[in-house]
């Protein structure tokens, strides 16, 4: 691998270590000597260089959270909803092959500077199938040249409803005839045994080599069995990897732990074994202070994804007071950013302006701060804070190169505080380079490891190959309200047995009525 120069108006070493006029040698895949920009030219005449006077370089991103739905949702006409009816349309949602998907996902992800991604993905029916669909995703990542974590996982059980013991009397409220087309659906749809799971994920797990790494990626703990878990605990210890799971994302999933185990699933995952520094949480928009002390000293993290808690109603998660309280935090897009774009830096935005309460006796995030979640923020939920999500000496080489024409137009004042800039402005589209290891991966805007017009049109034909299933939109649709009343049941209840308490965000009221 040859040395490189990466030069800009701005070098971002870190959130907090800006370098003006700098340039980076960049040697076999690593970070090996920052200095002006002159100085280093001089001293490496004839080493190829990227960026310039006119750029910006940055630690590549990191999206500590994401799936793969292939086309954006609102394209497969699936609307925003509550959480809870809207993953009913996954078998109405277009199935595309994983190596279009994950290569899809990868293209656009490079295309917004984010060069690690943690994907939770379903693991498949069967263990041939699932390791032929994981191992597809993986060389996706790989072609791409992204780094990716894969993290599959299923919905073992209460898959209907949250809570163990709740479904039965949920399918009694229904009419028959929509009884038995639930039935039959959920009995057609098959999911990769638990033993399987362990021994496919054992196996995948000895093949992590850094680019591509396997995890455990237990789906919700609604959605698990508790002695899965404790087994996924103790396997995670044995193979030195790590575990990712869905944790109070909705409003309902916060009142399912206490109304069925009778505490907080915080407290569930240390009861299990599971509450360590090899966890980290997707979501916990519903949070309570204590849960984030006890996370905290557990040194699990936290992945914020703000675009997705407001797309599918599940309320806005405290950032800025898990970063109070000691928790790691990182950024995600979970596949479900505001306009679909997958653009990190507007999430960035999102996540800034959400924590910024209109008072002083709430802490907030500066553009600093969540510049910091999106790098070394996700580095630490990766276990590799030591060498990813900053790019002094001794770090990888996982950079972007920002071009920063469009930014700095009409005027600038000299003496702007560049990441806030950056994050008040920067978009997808200013994206010039993206290097992974030192290797360029993204130039000027184009992918290097990816045909995007070939990968373009393999996904046109298999969407016209393989259409959404009409029957599972109608299933979806006609469920709903059906789920909204058994939920408003929830509120009802959780009204009468807990008193109104102030929180960072207010208390729902009922979200539906009886079907009538």
């Amino acid at each position: 691998m040859t040395d490189l120069l990466l030069s800009g108006r701005w070098v971002v070493l870190s959130a907090r270590d800006i370098r003006m006029d700098h340039a980076l040698l960049i040697r076999r895949g690593r970070v090996v000597e920052a200095g002006h920009i002159g100085e280093m030219r001089t001293r490496h005449r004839g080493v190829a260089e990227f960026g310039g006077s006119e750029c910006a370089v940055l630690p590549g991103l990191i999206n500590a959270h994401h799936h793969c739905y292939g086309v954006e949702l609102v394209n497969q006409a699936v609307a925003d909803d509550f959480l809870e009816p809207w993953m009913f349309n996954g078998p109405a949602m277009v199935d595309l092959s994983p190596r279009l998907s994950s290569g899809h996902a990868a293209l656009r992800l490079l295309q917004s500077g984010v060069t690690s991604v943690v994907d939770m993905c379903a693991a498949g029916p069967n263990r041939p199938s699932a390791e032929m669909r994981l191992r597809a995703k993986a060389q996706a990542y790989r072609e791409a040249g992204l780094r990716a974590v894969i993290a599959p996982g299923e919905r073992w059980q209460n898959r209907i409803v949250h809570g163990a013991g709740e479904e039965a009397d949920f399918l009694a409220t229904l009419p028959a005839s929509l009884r038995d087309r639930l039935r039959r659906a959920e009995a057609a749809r098959k999911r990769l045994n638990p033993a399987d799971y362990l021994n496919l994920l054992g196996d995948l797990i000895g093949e992590n080599d850094g680019q591509i790494d396997f995890w455990f990626g237990p789906t919700g703990p609604q959605w698990t069995p508790d002695d899965l878990l404790a087994d996924i605990a103790r396997q995670a210890e044995r193979l030195d990897t790590r575990v990712q799971t869905h944790a109070l994302e909705s409003h309902y999933e916060s009142i399912e732990s206490p109304r069925i185990r009778g505490h907080s699933v915080i407290e569930h995952f240390a009861r299990l074994g599971l509450l360590k520094n090899r966890l980290s949480l997707a979501h916990a928009v519903w949070a309570t202070d204590a849960d984030l002390d006890q996370i905290a000293r557990a040194g699990t993290q936290i992945c914020h994804n703000p675009g997705s808690n407001l797309r599918l109603r599940s309320g806005v998660a405290p950032a800025a007071r898990m970063r109070a309280a000691g928790v790691t935090t990182a950024l995600g897009m979970d596949s479900t950013t505001l306009a679909g774009d997958e653009d990190m830096f507007a999430e960035m935005r999102l996540a800034l302006h959400l924590n910024r309460a209109p008072h002083t006796s709430a802490p907030a995030l500066t553009a600093h701060d969540v510049l910091e979640m999106a790098t070394i923020g996700g580095a630490q939920l990766l276990g590799r804070a030591d060498e990813l999500g900053q790019l002094h000496p001794g770090f990888l080489a996982d950079a972007v190169v920002l071009d920063l024409s469009r930014l700095l137009k009409p005027w600038t004042d000299p003496t702007v505080d560049p990441i806030e800039l950056i994050v008040g402005r920067a978009k997808a589209c200013d994206v010039s380079d993206v290097l992974v290891g030192g290797r360029p991966v993204l130039r000027n805007g184009a992918p290097v490891g990816i045909g995007e017009d070939a990968l373009t049109a393999d996904l046109h034909a298999e969407l016209d190959a393989n259409p959404p299933d009409p029957a599972a939109r109608a299933l979806q649709a006609d469920l709903r309200p059906w789920l909204m009343a058994w939920y408003a049941r929830w509120d009802r209840n959780h009204a009468d047995t807990h008193p109104p308490v102030q929180r960072y965000s207010a208390r729902p009221l009922p979200i539906g009525k009886e079907p009538s």
